[in-house]
């Protein structure tokens, strides 16, 4: 029996290959509950995408096999900072005051799209065939006891049954669409454009972390460095269009106001990408559930995004394994107001806050914003309290508590 096979119903249908959709695939299979995932391309996004894993994250994914696996193909970042770029004022953050909390005391930043090959590797080695590309969902249904998902693959119409749908099918879900579920919020006003370049940075900017986030004279940007790279990302101008903002010469413009005299920089990406707030009015209907983007959108500040899709998944094939041994469906009631209350009231408002606070262009309110952050790394508890609440463990632990 492939795959495809119309005729076998008794199994889990993911729509979306990112980072949550194999995830959570990859649990079920590895819990021996039958999976096909459905994803429209017909290859892995090469975009960088997102980049920061949390310790949280890197924790739950040890589980699978998987955390070891992305720090060897990724750059652990024990400290980061804000820092005032023409002076230097600068507060530091150690993540290692979580490491009787963690075995991964530090921001991990590696580009997602190694999540995803990795994660394929693994369903793959688990379920051969699970994983169909070039799979466009086109409509989803359900019934009191199955769900009906009809998809053009590889442009043949095709209708697969099954008993439950997880939508991950990110931001512009057609699980999501078809389900007629509100998604509430909004886009900011200016978009932002993240870099990618391997010219070695830490060589020519003195007191570089993994991971900061600058305020310069009329700007703010930050920088992130991978293994293989730095990704450097800001707001353009609101008055510069799409096409003009990623250009070479704006660009290298860019990046020289970092490095006067330093380029031309070798850039490897330059994407440009409209930031959302946004939420579904409920991540259950009947048999079919969301989980990551399909569900919430929130500004990449912070690096939360993937980190709470992740989150998602974990606490969704938890449940859902359980559902499918014999326990009350409930449970999945649960898990959506469990993630839902994640969402709303730590991952958004959080990574909300950390997108203001660092577009910020007020002189007196970016050094009031600084010294309350030196004041927190002064304070020993305080500085434990803010790396657990930056770092999503304790949204993790209040969503998990949740009845």
């Amino acid at each position: 029996m492939t795959s495809l096979d119309p005729s076998n119903r008794d199994r889990v249908i993911i729509v979306g290959a990112g980072p949550v959709g194999l995830v959570a695939a990859l649990r079920l299979a590895r819990a021996g509950i039958t999976v096909v995932v459905l994803e429209a391309a017909d290859l892995p996004h090469a975009e960088p995408r997102a980049s920061t894993f949390h310790p949280p994250t890197v924790d739950l994914l040890d589980e699978l096999g998987l955390g070891e696996r992305l720090v060897a193909l990724g750059r652990p970042a024990r400290t980061w900072q804000y820092c005032m770029f023409e002076t230097g004022d600068r507060a530091v953050f150690d993540l290692g005051v979580l490491a009787k909390d963690t075995n991964h005391p530090y921001r991990l930043q590696c580009e997602q799209l190694n999540l995803v090959i990795e994660a394929t590797k693994m369903l793959e080695a688990e379920q051969p065939g699970a994983l169909i590309h070039k799979a466009k969902v086109t409509q989803v249904s359900q019934t009191e006891d199955g769900v009906v998902v009809d998809a053009e693959i590889e442009g043949e119409a095709t209708r697969l049954h099954g008993l439950w749908l997880i939508g991950a099918d990110g931001a512009s879900s057609v699980v999501r669409k078809d389900l007629g579920l509100a998604f509430d919020g909004e886009t900011y006003p200016t978009v932002s454009i993240s870099i990618g370049t391997p010219f070695p940075f830490e060589e020519h900017v003195d007191g570089l972390c993994g991971v900061n986030y600058f305020w310069a004279d009329g700007w703010s940007f930050s920088m992130f460095q991978t293994k293989n790279m730095w990704r450097v990302g800001y707001s353009p101008p609101v008055d510069l269009d799409d096409e003009t903002a990623v250009s070479d010469q704006e660009v290298q413009a860019r990046l020289s106001r970092i490095l006067p005299g330093c380029g031309p920089f070798e850039i490897v990406t330059a994407r440009l990408y409209s930031v959302h707030r946004r939420l579904v009015e409920r991540m259950r209907v009947g048999r079919i559930l969301l989980a990551g983007d399909a569900a919430h959108l929130n500004s990449p500040s912070g690096g939360f995004g993937m980190n709470g899709g992740v989150h998602d998944a974990f606490n969704l094939t938890d449940k859902l394994t359980r559902v499918w041994n014999g326990e009350d469906d409930a449970l999945l009631d649960r898990y959506a107001r469990q993630r839902h209350h994640a969402a709303s009231s730590d991952i958004q408002k959080t990574s909300d806050a950390n997108h203001k606070r660092h577009r910020e262009k007020d002189t007196t309110k970016r050094m009031a914003a600084l010294k309350e952050m030196q004041d927190i790394i002064a304070d020993e508890a305080r500085a434990y309290k803010f790396m657990r609440e930056s770092s999503l463990m304790d949204s993790l632990e209040r969503a998990n508590a949740i009845e």
